[in-house]
């Protein structure tokens, strides 16, 4: 048998081991981790400004210029599209008188592209895209001429949205 000398340092061994093992506890946490990514849509037109000029007989006056160019880049789905539409809240107006908006058309020109014509208060769809990217493509606008229009200068506005889900 070990002499109670002996048990001494091997009891004050296992002391501090015990101890050691205290100090080597560990304690977890959960993170929970959010990640949102949020939608970009970014547009781009060739210019401002279109520009009709035609004279009081003719049927249909082009846009000068040829097709608006457009940019669009977002991200889309089937389910959640990405849009390009086109509002207008006011005829085009002038000194003469007034042009109602729904004589302003335009033709498709690309890929995800629509027909269309303005109407006054109410968004039209110009584009429509299911799939995130970039896309490049136009319209290319028209006046429908109308006999009783007075001859004279005529202005308005429209606004261009695209949208991203």
């Amino acid at each position: 048998m070990l002499a109670a000398r002996a048990w001494g340092p091997m009891l004050l061994i296992g002391l501090l081991l015990e101890i050691g093992f205290a100090w080597a506890a560990e304690s977890h946490q959960n993170i929970h981790l959010l990640a949102r990514i949020l939608p970009r849509a970014s547009l781009s037109l060739d210019r401002s400004q279109i520009t009709f000029v035609g004279y009081e007989d003719q049927a249909v006056i082009p846009a000068q210029g040829g097709p608006l160019q457009i940019m669009a880049k977002g991200r889309g789905s089937q389910t959640n599209p990405l849009t390009l539409t086109v509002r207008a809240d006011t005829d085009l107006a002038g000194a003469s008188g007034r042009i109602p908006i729904q004589q302003v058309k335009w033709h498709k020109a690309g890929p995800g592209f629509t027909s269309g014509a303005l109407t006054r208060g109410s968004d039209q769809l110009v584009a429509r895209w299911t799939g995130g990217g970039v896309y490049q493509g136009g319209v290319e606008f028209f006046l429908k001429n109308d006999t009783r229009l007075v001859p004279g200068d005529y202005q308005g506005a429209v606004i261009l949205t695209l949208a991203s889900p």
